[in-house]
Order: structure tokens, then sequence, then C-alpha cells
């Protein structure tokens, strides 16, 4: 059975990484913290691995390291016995900024359970938006989607993710979503009325130097609705290692 989740927190841990001088690390890992309530915990930590998909694997390096999930934002398309997908921004003014596609890696890795790639709109569309596939959908592989990562952790949690649209279209209306952010609520779902503290939780953003670490950032974040009033699916924030 689904449960209402929201994805609260996006960290990455990098083993070899200059924020100043523009490298990427040829590894990292992203852990998104969200409220499903799960025996396992409510974390999904996804390995991303350059070589398996450069230009993808850093690309997500940069989004990461930017705002754009300085504020919540939704897993708005669940495919049960699929896929799982997030990557629009709670803020428009971040979609804007992002909504510039990349090229294409070549498939070196296969669409098997728990790996993550690119949402894309046919050849060198990918932007921001990403995957969790729930089974084996290696059939992906001929249709250009190139994996950057999998899951090594919470591959349950990611399966317990509610649906947004549960009786109609696979996937809330993305257009509305990046043009309005947060702003966007899906009458059938998404309805103030029904999840009221989703108008009231925002997030606050404070950069601080992690204590022994020489180049790291932390992020670090906070709401003003507890964690119990988060309704959907929610990310915020991130923490560079």
């Amino acid at each position: 059975m689904f449960i209402l989740c929201k994805l609260l927190l996006i960290v990455i841990f990098t083993t070899v990484f200059s924020c100043l001088s523009g490298t990427y690390p040829p590894s990292y890992c992203i852990r998104l913290d969200t409220d499903v309530k799960n025996a396992s915990g409510s974390s999904i930590i996804i390995n991303i691995t350059q070589n398996w998909a450069p230009i993808g694997a850093n690309h997500l390096f940069d989004i990461i390291n930017s705002q754009f999930y300085a504020v919540p934002s939704a897993f708005f398309r669940v495919v049960p016995k699929f896929v799982v997908q997030f990557g629009i921004s709670g803020d428009p003014i971040q979609n804007t900024i992002w909504n510039k596609t990349i090229l294409d890696d070549p498939v070196l890795m296969s669409n098997i359970v728990g790996t993550v790639s690119y949402a894309t709109d046919g050849p060198n569309t990918r932007t921001t938006q990403l995957f969790i596939n729930y089974r084996n959908n290696s059939r992906l592989d001929l249709h250009g989607f190139a994996p950057i990562g999998v899951v090594t952790t919470g591959l349950d949690v990611a399966n317990t993710i509610f649906n947004p649209t549960p009786d109609g279209p696979s996937s809330t209306n993305d257009r509305r979503r990046s043009v309005n952010g947060n702003g966007y609520r899906n009458n059938a779902y998404f309805s103030p009325s029904r999840f009221p503290a989703m108008a009231k939780a925002h997030v606050n953003m404070q950069r601080t130097q992690l204590k022994g670490v020489s180049r790291g950032v932390r992020w670090q974040t906070s709401t003003s609705a507890g964690s119990n009033s988060w309704c959907s699916c929610w990310c915020k924030a991130c923490t560079v290692v």
C-alpha cells in the first residue's frame, strides 16, 4: 500500500571534490530523506557514478550545488511496478534557470531495478527530471535512457511513495508545476483544503562550514511546519562534503 511521503533533504557525500576548482567527483551519494514510515527507515541513498554517464552525473552535481532543492520539491509521478519520478523544483525561478537541455550519454549500464536515469522527451532533451526504476526496465536501454546511479539503500522506501494521481494520469502537470513551483496544486489531489499544511511549509537555509572539513559546505535547513504536518512528496537542501 502506498503511503503519503515527502522528500525532505538531499545530502551529497563525495569522495573527491573541489567546489572551488570546478572539478567533478568520480562518484558521490545523494540521500533523500522522506516522511515515509518504514521499518527500515525513511531515507533513499543513491550512488552516482560519473563513468556510467559523465554528462548526466556532472549535470546533477551542478544542480544539487545550486538552489534547485532549496525549497520543497515533489515526487510528482508514480507508476506502480515501473518508476517514481522527481526533479522539478518547488521554486519556479530555479526551473527557469535550469530549463536547459544537455546532450545524451551513451547507454553503458542497464535500467535494472533500483537504477536512476534522467527522464527525456526525445534525443538530447535531458534537464532536471530523474526517475528510479521500480523493476527491471532494461527495455528502456534501447530508447537512450542512460543510468547515472543506483539506489544502494531505501529502495523499499521508494516503493512506498504515495501515488499523487492514482485515479488519473500517471503524473501531475509537469508544465504547470515547473512554471508555478509549489504554487501549483492538482485539483484532484494536491488540494490545499485537503492538505492545508502544504501552503504553510517553507524552508530557511543557512550556509555553514562543517567542522573538520576544509572544503565542505553544509546547508542547514528548517521549516515552519513540523515534520508531521508535511504532506505529499517534498525535497529541500543539500550537504556537500
